[in-house]
């Protein structure tokens, strides 16, 4: 071919291609796509969501018991039904405040309630009430909004036209979940203005253990974001034998609405990454004495001649101080016992109040074939102060069955200067059994093809200790903790002479005092100042922490002189659609080691008790021995858990609602023996149960394959 006739075949293909994008981008978009461009794309200009708000709600909730399983109220904070009761009024005051950060502050005022054991359950409509249409997701992260464009494509639309009298139109978006699945809608509508400001709005979905649907009644305020004026939602209850119609209405009364644009135009002026309100928000501090005379006083919705009856009957039973009088009569001690245990109890006062969580809970209960069954009680004591200041007290008590172990622990810390994290704590308990630092050398000296931990007949110490420690941020984000930790370590059962791998006799008792610093830092922390309060909300760049402890001999009966140095860096990444992926890298090691040690990581830790998710995700090792991790004077690790929404099993079962989440796990660990030792493991959430399957290597061979069950039905997790 000729460069001539070559050139004009090119000319040719290169006019038709134009030509062809042309009538492409003349054809025009679906009446459906373009009314959800254009309402996305004045969301993403901030031209229709609200900036910050502050205010008042009123909620009077109706619930109708049709099927009761009186089993159930010894579970914790459900509500207690009374055998021969079937309705039940409840009424909730609350103080609100947002900003379109997802910031989030609700506070309860009073409440009142034909409950006569507890409210437990009443609040559970509050998240379908704590409601901004324009974030990214809803109810507290659980529901992807068909609203966002990080996750409209999990979502068909459809549109149409109303007619509101005259020449008025509103245009009407109806969507649905391309996946039954929990996290998605299952459908609803949304009614947009000409300005595509929403007016009204639907959504039907299914939550836990219930459907839910939920009308929300907008108004358009000054500067044009539309904010939610009143909700009815209807929740279908049912969970074991309980069936319940929940009927829930709220109405909100703001003192002020600022739209995104006059909200970040006061954050311009701040750095950039406090994410404080316009205004100090004033919350009231009085302390309610009487509930039922506070409701008469603020109640946004009458009460009809049924629901006046039962809070009336209710009320009489159960007024402020009729309550405890009738407690103290109560002949069935043993029904008020366990309320109390699986009841969260709050108590006020001016200036101050506290908050007891249940101290028993299904939820810290997990089975791992590596680590057998164990089971926590587990209680959060959090105790507000003048000045913004606090005292929290969490004290612990678990056991692990394959182990037949008894932990426990007390962790208590008073935040003495709250605007920069200051804080002063002390923990004590009796942490993991270990071996000393002696049986190194004759682990060092075993092949790993014969290596029994059984067999070697290693000498066991418990460790009891003492930890106190001084934490302050010198500026954001980077946090210093300084302290000491004692620890006195005794002999497991009993042994005549112990002898370590250098011919000394060892002792039964060892006791060791080592100085203790911290270092942690996650550059650009956004924040927000809560009066004088400073909150944390989080970074998009890792978490550096550096952790250092130095043995001491003759204090305190000290006799272990070591350097005990680690580094750790942790980053959580989000990707669009929900999915995020959580990497952990970290090293440590045991140096300038003089005489008898324990090796004993701060950042390599058995979990011989259940866990919180977050440090589940952060990185755990599920198959891996827990004498291993005392074995080696140096570590080096990685992990990785991929966190998928609509995964492979998603995909396989698209009518099945349970799965929230679906993991990928990859765990590697460097220690003098196992060079690598690996696990990888898949894993699947859902409401009721968390379950894993992972499979291990030690040395590029084969060691062995398990699986994880945790409760997560009643966790906060």
């Amino acid at each position: 071919m000729s460069s001539v006739m070559y050139k004009r075949c090119l000319l040719f293909a290169v006019a038709w291609l134009l030509a062809a994008s042309v009538a492409l981008c003349a054809i025009p978009a679906s009446a459906d796509d373009a009314l959800l461009a254009c309402f996305l794309r004045k969301h993403a200009r901030g031209e229709c969501g609200v900036g910050e708000l502050f205010g008042r709600m009123y909620v009077k909730q109706r619930v109708e018991a049709s099927r009761k399983n009186l089993l159930l109220n010894a579970i914790p904070d459900m509500a207690r039904f009374d055998r021969n009761i079937d309705s039940y009024v409840t009424e909730l005051f609350y103080e609100l405040y947002y900003t379109d950060y997802g910031i989030w502050e609700l506070r309860r005022k009073s409440y009142n309630t034909s409950f006569k054991h507890g409210d437990g359950e009443i609040e559970r409509a509050v998240d379908f009430l704590r409601m901004n249409p324009y974030d990214d997701c809803y109810m507290q992260g659980r529901i992807f909004s068909p609203l966002s464009s990080n996750y409209s494509k999990y979502y068909k639309y459809s549109s149409d036209t109303i007619l509101v009298g005259g020449d008025s139109v509103l245009y009407k978006l109806s969507f649905e979940g391309r996946f039954k699945n929990i996290r998605l809608l299952d459908g609803g509508w949304v009614l947009l203005d000409d300005s595509c400001n929403i007016r009204e709005m639907s959504l039907r979905g299914w939550d836990e253990q219930s459907r839910f649907d939920a009308i929300y009644i907008m108004n358009v305020r000054e500067g044009g974001c539309s904010v939610v004026e009143s909700v009815h939602v209807d929740i279908d209850y049912a969970f074991l034998g309980n069936r319940l119609d929940i009927s829930t209405d709220a109405v909100f009364d703001y003192d002020y609405v600022l739209p995104v644009n006059r909200a970040a135009a006061f954050r311009g002026n701040k750095d950039r990454y406090n994410l404080t309100g316009s205004s100090n928000v004033v919350w009231d501090s009085t302390v309610v004495t009487n509930r039922r005379q506070y409701a008469g006083e603020h109640r946004s919705i009458p009460l009809d001649e049924a629901e006046a009856l039962l809070l009336g009957d209710a009320t009489a039973l159960s007024g402020d101080s009729a309550l405890v009088a009738d407690n103290k009569n109560d002949k069935n001690w043993m029904w008020r016992l366990g309320d109390e245990m699986v009841s969260s109890h709050s108590y006020n006062w001016n200036g101050g109040g506290i908050r007891l969580s249940p101290l028993v809970n299904p939820a810290y209960v997990d089975y791992s074939s590596s680590r057998g069954l164990s089971y926590k009680l587990a209680m959060n004591v959090r105790s507000r102060l003048p000045g913004m200041r606090e005292v929290k007290f969490k004290p612990q008590l678990g056991y692990n069955f394959k182990q037949d172990a008894v932990y426990w622990s007390v962790n208590g810390a008073f935040v003495y200067n709250p605007s920069r994290l200051g804080e002063l704590s002390i923990a004590l308990g009796e942490g993991n059994i270990t071996y000393s630092s002696a049986a190194l050398d004759r682990i060092k000296n075993v092949a790993l093809d014969s290596l029994d931990f059984k067999n070697l007949n290693l000498n066991y110490f418990r460790n009891q200790y003492v930890e106190l420690a001084h934490k302050c941020e010198i500026f954001n984000g980077f946090e210093l903790l300084a302290g000491v930790n004692f620890h006195r370590r005794h002999l497991e059962g009993n042994a005549d002479k112990l002898l370590d791998g250098h011919g000394f006799v060892l002792k039964k008792r060892y006791s060791q005092f080592a100085p203790h610093i911290r270092f942690n830092w996650q550059p650009g922390m956004y924040y927000y100042m809560d009066g004088g309060r400073k909150v944390n909300l989080g970074s998009r760049y890792p978490v550096f922490a550096l952790d250092v402890e130095q043995g001491v001999n003759g204090v305190l009966g000290s006799n272990s002189v070591y350097t005990r140095s680690e580094l750790d860096v942790q980053y959580k990444a989000a990707t669009r659609g929900g999915n995020t992926l959580y990497m952990r890298f970290g090293a440590g090691g045991y140096f300038y080691t003089k005489d008898v040690y324990f090796v004993d990581y701060s950042f390599l830790k058995n979990n011989n008790l259940p866990v919180e998710r977050s440090e589940e995700l952060g990185g755990v090792f599920q198959l891996l021995d827990s004498e291993w991790y005392n074995a080696a004077n140096k570590y080096v690790r990685a992990n990785f858990t991929y966190e998928s929404v609509y995964g492979s099993l998603q995909k396989l079962f698209p009518r099945v609602k349970l799965f929230q989440n679906e993991y990928i796990y990859y765990n590697v660990l460097f220690l003098s023996k196992l060079c690598p030792y690996m696990e990888v493991g898949y894993g699947v959430a859902t409401p009721y149960l968390d379950m894993g399957l992972f499979i291990s290597s030690q040395n590029a061979q084969l060691h062995k394959v398990g699986y994880k069950i945790a409760f997560s039905l009643f966790s906060d997790r």
